[in-house]
């Protein structure tokens, strides 16, 4: 199963190029291939997901591809540029939510009418560029997957988003694109460092792949990080680079105004991706390269770490108290989630760790979840505005429970996922910090009140006349639903079946950071 992860990643691509040798008025026949394009991928990863193996906690599925080699890169060293792909504990639960997420969207993709084709061409491409940086094992590949998903989704809200998707579009590429620019800064710095650090170390310490000292692979980046430690001098700024740039892709206070602009203005399907599965990349890479690389640079601002992820748990939320939008509401409550894995990170100890990714991926399932509801409400009513709402549990009461699930799942109603991803970085985090951690529950506290007030609003009380008629549930829209309510309730009573899977990885990262 080598090549499974660059399968993943390949088959949406292959999807993508079939669809434009099909006809435009050929709709069913370019929505089959888009929904194929999603599911393929999908049985790949939920394959590797099995096969994965628990024990260890390395990099597993290891496949590369050469793409450029420059044999005097930087002092003698030679650089060899690859398309490379492998997952481990941290990295594959999420490339199992972008498989979910994205089938999910692309079957939500079938009420698109207006220019299906280029719909499905610009869907499957970012299905690919997401398969492509959580699969990752090299920063090349990393970032240009990234760059792939950054302009798939300007396109996306461009072209098939709301009335101003022009602006939306506009300042989601002008955000993520600094963010991308940052974090190229930090990839290259990455590279040097180690490679400085590693080439007077490796007189004494045995480098199994020297002179490649000078590399932009992950895996060996992280062996180097096992032997050999870059001066806290260097990894400060590093860590700051980094944190920069995830500050911004994850669109946190005070780089958040673009993420509501996004959601309001977005289709529902591009949402669900972009909610779903786009907003934990900025996490994973915190994770993934900040924490696992540059522990020391983590130490040295822990704290800010921690009150920057508590400003947004906080902020999140009392912004989504006064929002009259549900699009935006979800957008400040998924600021406000991700804020509490900014916290648990910032813990440093291996429950918090292990609490960040499983927020991580039922954030993804409840978001999407929550997106599929609001959407189809809204297709049915014409409006996702609160004030206009109201009774919608009379004629769309299976879109309604099923909203209502989603929103209790964000709350973190005891057997769901969300609870036991608050729970547990709760745990991390009261550890390292109780007197944040204690304020940071009051985020928990006010998402109560806006969800719950919001659904008052929408699903109870008296009804518009126009909404007597409304068709509930389609068959098309059942899979979904039932999918990403089953997946929510199925971690939230079994975690056993994601924790088994992050705890290996996340207790070898926690023992190299000293957590």
């Amino acid at each position: 199963m080598a090549d499974v992860l660059f399968l993943t990643v390949l088959v949406p691509i292959i999807a993508a190029l079939l669809v434009l040798f099909i006809s435009p008025s050929a709709k069913s026949v370019i929505r089959g291939v888009g929904l194929l394009g999603a599911l393929i991928p999908l049985i790949f990863a939920l394959l590797a997901y099995i096969d994965y193996q628990t024990v260890q906690s390395g990099l597993q599925y290891p496949f590369a591809l050469t793409w450029l080699q420059v044999p005097n890169a930087w002092l003698n060293m030679p650089l060899t540029v690859q398309f490379g792909f492998a997952a481990d504990g941290i990295s594959m639960p999420l490339i199992l939510l972008v498989g979910v997420v994205s089938l999910m969207a692309a079957i939500r993709s079938f009420r698109v009418e207006n220019r299906v084709k280029s719909h499905y061409f610009w869907q499957m491409l970012l299905v690919s560029g997401l398969y492509g940086v959580f699969g990752a094992n090299d920063l090349f590949t990393l970032f240009f997957f990234l760059e792939v998903t950054l302009v798939a989704c300007y396109f996306l809200i461009g072209i098939f988003g709301n009335e101003r998707r022009h602006y939306a579009a506009t300042k989601f590429l002008i955000y993520r694109g600094v963010a991308s620019v940052v974090l190229l800064a930090g990839f290259i710095g990455l590279a040097y460092q180690y490679a400085a650090t590693a080439l007077p170390a490796s007189a004494t310490v045995y480098f199994s792949y020297a002179p490649h000292l000078f590399t932009l692979s992950i895996s060996r980046l992280l062996s180097e990080a096992t032997q050999i430690v870059v001066p806290q001098s260097i990894q400060g700024p590093l860590f700051l680079v980094f944190l920069l740039a995830v500050l911004i892709e994850e669109a946190f206070v005070p780089f958040h105004t673009w993420l509501p602009d996004t959601h309001e203005q977005s289709d529902t399907s591009t949402n669900m991706l972009i909610g779903g599965a786009l907003m934990k990349i900025g996490l994973y890479i915190l994770i993934r390269f900040a924490v696992e690389m540059l522990p020391q640079g983590l130490a040295q601002y822990q704290t800010l770490v921690g009150v920057l992820g508590v400003i947004s748990i906080l902020y999140g939320a009392f912004a989504a108290i006064a929002q009259k939008d549900w699009r935006r509401l979800i957008a400040f409550s998924s600021i406000s989630h991700m804020g509490l894995v900014l916290l648990a990170i910032a813990a440093m100890n291996e429950i918090g760790l292990q609490g960040a990714v499983f927020m991580l991926v039922s954030s993804g399932l409840l978001t999407a979840l929550m997106f599929f509801t609001v959407g189809a409400q809204a297709e049915r009513t014409k409006t996702y505005s609160l004030p206009m709402l109201g009774g919608l549990s009379k004629s769309l009461p299976v879109l309604s429970g099923v909203m209502l699930v989603a929103a209790l799942g964000l709350v973190g109603l005891p057997g769901m996922s969300g609870f036991i991803s608050e729970f547990t970085l709760f745990v991390g985090s009261f550890s390292a910090f109780p007197w944040l951690s204690a304020i940071a529950t009051l985020g928990m506290i006010f998402a109560a009140l806006y969800l719950l007030y919001a659904m008052q609003r929408t699903t109870f009380g008296p009804q518009r006349t126009e909404y007597d008629t409304l068709v509930d549930a389609r068959a098309t829209e059942w899979v979904p639903l039932v999918v990403l309510v089953a997946l929510v309730v199925w971690i939230g009573v079994y975690p056993s079946v994601l924790g088994d899977v992050v705890h290996g990885t996340v207790q070898a990262i926690a023992s190299r950071i000293g957590g």
